[in-house]
């Protein structure tokens, strides 16, 4: 029996043993990891143990116990549920991951910047705990051997001291803020959330592989065509290079109004061109092309020799506890074009499945607002809002009334934002005038929304702490913060929260999900299945909307099915998608 280690915070939790665990690992972007080593420290008696990568891969079990009265204790979850799977164990514990307590602990300080190990152990003073040498002992590892005998005890050595750290951290975290059961169960709900992100990379999306080495073998000279080709009709390229003054000449032709800075120039930011191209249609071929000329880098898109994207989601990776995954890794980040490389492999099928208009129906629900939760459960909230708003009859269709729609949909979107009375306007491209008179009537219609959110405004910038129902919080004290953020944080967490715990049951209940996306999900089964698992992720999606939104209330979910040899296509990326494959089929001859 080892010496019993006095951590007064980890005492009040209520597991038989406790471990603290860390893997070291190897490998290219888009790959399964190499395991390298696994430390492991058992919190209550101290006892570490040690392991070496050969060892490691003849084990058919964990060399520790497992069951629901266990609990494993890591920085960044995903990276030891990967190295778990990848041995071909189950993960059948309790996680708690510190890298998720510490974002929500410290979530708004302007006084924390990275939120590495080192970053946590520098906040609750733990300098001393600090590993040395990390940066060389990660290049011997990712060097991927071999290592001698002096190496080896080296690179468990350093793993070691990140576990032998783990203990400490979590112990000072305790102290600062004791957890009650609630707090305790919002903790295992995230560990439950990043071990269903590990799950996630490890399976990665399916990609053609074929196609995505022609594109990059050939992506110099289709470049070269896809400006000459895109630019027919705007004439604002010079030698490759965008020109804002022939931009700006085109607008005036086509008799745009197009937002400005306060220096009076056209804004170029990417947000901006998102926008105004939902609202013009003919934006968008050249905001697809401005996107991919700017980020696509067909070469950093992390594929697998198996053909699988696995990049990092970066989960809990912003403010609002949404992931942020690579827009240069991950298949979804890039240009919407690109997701037509998403195929999925014979004899299977994916399915994408969406919460409709997600964000209208958290707003409504917390909000405790009933007319604009009609609205949203109305099938149509921006139909619904025009007939409120005296612009459209009882009985208006999206059909009957698409240009009225199309102005109202702006307010109803922005209002979740603070767009003011000028970005509503330019939006749905109205006068200012008229966009002011949509603002006042969906502030008269939807009074308790506004009220709801006035108050979570004024609570933000006053310092008081926002929460979500699950946990996940935000509190500025300092710093230059932006009013509307408090404005929209509610929402946008919320929204996470269901995400997180819609990934949890699909993982749980054994479905083949391959990524979040923002308000989606991603999963594949055996084509004969794939009608099957839909309903049952739909099932998952509306249980995880009902337990944001409240008993009785469920966000509609959408599905898009695509089987072999079929590939998935993002609508608004189809054109360009279309132009490209035109391009290389040319090159190719």
């Amino acid at each position: 029996m080892g010496v019993r280690i006095v951590f007064s915070g980890l005492d009040t939790l209520p597991f038989r043993k406790i471990y603290a665990i860390d893997f070291e690992f190897y490998g290219k972007d888009g790959e399964i990891p190499q395991i390298v080593c696994m430390v492991t420290q058992d919190l209550r008696f101290g006892e570490v143990n040690r392991y070496w990568r050969e060892d490691l891969y003849k084990m058919k079990t964990p060399p520790f116990e497992t069951g629901g009265d266990i609990a494993l204790v890591s920085y960044f979850a995903p990276a030891e549920v990967q190295s778990i799977l990848a041995l071909g164990w189950d993960v059948d514990v309790s996680v708690i991951d510190l890298f998720a307590e510490f974002r929500c602990q410290t979530n708004g300080d302007p006084g924390v910047g990275q939120k590495s190990l080192v970053n946590a152990l520098q906040f609750y003073g733990l300098d001393h705990l600090i590993p040395t040498e990390k940066d060389s002992m990660r290049d011997l590892i990712l060097s991927g051997g071999p290592w001698s005998k002096a190496q080896r005890s080296a690179i468990l050595d350093y793993c070691q001291q990140d576990v032998v750290a783990l203990g400490p951290l979590f112990d000072a975290m305790l102290n600062r803020a004791p957890w009650s059961e609630l707090q305790l169960n919002h903790a295992l709900l995230r560990g439950r959330y990043m071990t269903a992100v590990g799950a996630m990379q490890k399976r990665g999306i399916p990609i053609d592989l074929n196609l995505l080495d022609k594109l990059s073998a050939n992506w110099g000279a289709i470049k070269l065509k896809l400006i000459k080709a895109v630019d027919t009709q705007y004439g604002v390229y010079v030698g490759g290079s965008f020109k804002a003054a022939l931009f700006e000449m085109f607008l005036t032709r086509e008799g745009i109004a197009w937002p400005r800075l306060g220096s009076g120039r056209v804004d170029l930011k990417r947000d901006t061109f998102k926008a105004m191209s939902k609202t013009h249609p003919i934006i968008q071929p050249i905001h697809q092309l401005r996107k991919t000329l700017a980020e696509l880098k067909l070469n950093k898109l992390a594929v697998g020799r198996d053909g699988r994207n696995r990049a990092s989601l970066r989960p809990l990776g912003s403010k609002t506890g949404r992931n942020q995954p690579s827009t240069t890794k991950f298949i979804f980040g890039p240009a919407k074009w690109v997701r037509g490389l998403i195929k999925p492999e014979k004899g299977m099928a994916i399915a994408y499945c969406d919460w409709s208009s997600q964000e209208i129906a958290i707003a409504a629900a917390l909000s405790g607002d009933q007319r604009l939760w009609e609205a949203y459960s109305s099938g149509d909230p921006y139909i619904a809002f025009a007939v409120a708003a005296g612009l459209a009859p009882d009985g208006a269709t999206k059909e009957t009334h698409k240009d009225v729609r199309n102005r109202c949909k702006p307010v109803v979107l922005g209002t979740n934002y603070g767009m003011s009375a000028y970005g509503v306007a330019q939006a749905a491209q109205i006068s200012e005038l008229e966009a002011k008179a949509l603002l006042q009537k969906h502030y008269e219609t939807y009074y308790e929304f506004w009220n709801w959110a006035e108050n979570n405004k004024e609570a933000g910038l006053l310092g008081l702490k926002l929460e979500t129902c699950f946990g996940w919080s935000i509190q500025v004290t300092a710093g230059d913060v932006k009013a509307n953020t408090f404005l929209n944080w509610p929402i946008q967490a919320h929204g996470a929260e269901m995400l997180r715990i819609a990934c949890i049951l699909a993982v749980e209940s054994g479905i083949k999900l391959c990524a979040p996306i923002h308000d989606a999900l991603l999963i594949e089964a055996p084509a004969d299945q794939i009608d099957a698992e839909v309903v049952r992720l739909k099932d998952c999606m509306f249980e995880a909307s009902e337990a944001v939104l409240g008993d009785g209330k469920v966000c509609r979910v959408d599905a898009d099915i695509v089987r072999y040899p079929d590939r998935y296509m993002d609508e608004h990326g189809k054109q360009m998608w279309n132009q490209i494959m035109g391009l290389l089929a040319q090159i190719e001859g």
